[in-house]
């Protein structure tokens, strides 16, 4: 990246499956935000805990996390078997986006 901004955000949030409400969590991110060539571009880890709802979130495809402040974030999960923390990705390119 020519340029980046690092940012870290935790809360609690709601996990979307589509229109479906499935869980409400408690998720830790790391943002950075850069340029590359002019572009600007968000990438997003971090981690998740189911705190009530759904409990097994890693074969469900693309997800949707509704942050507390009201941003989404669409993003994958997966997790190392019984630690009931999931590791989670970006699943495009688009970041997080208002609500």
């Amino acid at each position: 990246m020519d340029t980046s901004i690092s940012t870290r955000l935790w809360d609690r949030g709601k996990v979307y499956k589509d229109d479906e409400r499935i869980a409400e969590v408690v998720y830790a991110l790391q943002v950075v935000q850069g340029t590359v060539g002019g572009v600007e571009q968000q990438d997003i880890t971090g981690q998740i805990r189911v705190v009530d709802g759904k409990r097994n979130l890693a074969n469900e495809g693309n997800l949707t996390l509704r942050l507390s402040g009201g941003r989404k974030w669409e993003f994958l999960a997966s997790i190392a078997m019984g630690s009931g923390v999931y590791n989670v990705i970006g699943a495009n390119r688009a970041g997080l986006v208002p609500n």
